[in-house]
């Protein structure tokens, strides 16, 4: 999925991966930070800011347990 669609279902409290994760790493967004698995929490634009390139753009999906 794109990164668009990705960000909205984290919104809406949705756990996302990325094909450059690794399968138990996931992602949410939580009082409008991004809250990572290991509990590590950083603001939107500090999460995407070495994320630049257009790998970024796409191979999100939803996270499964």
């Amino acid at each position: 999925m794109k990164k668009y669609k990705a960000v909205q279902l984290m919104r809406e409290g949705k756990k996302i991966t990325h094909r450059h994760f690794s399968p138990e790493e996931w992602m949410t967004i939580q009082d409008g930070k991004i809250l990572l698995e290991d509990g590590v929490e950083c603001s939107l634009p500090e999460f995407w800011k070495w994320r630049t390139d257009a790998s970024w753009n796409d191979g999100y999906s939803l996270y499964k347990l």
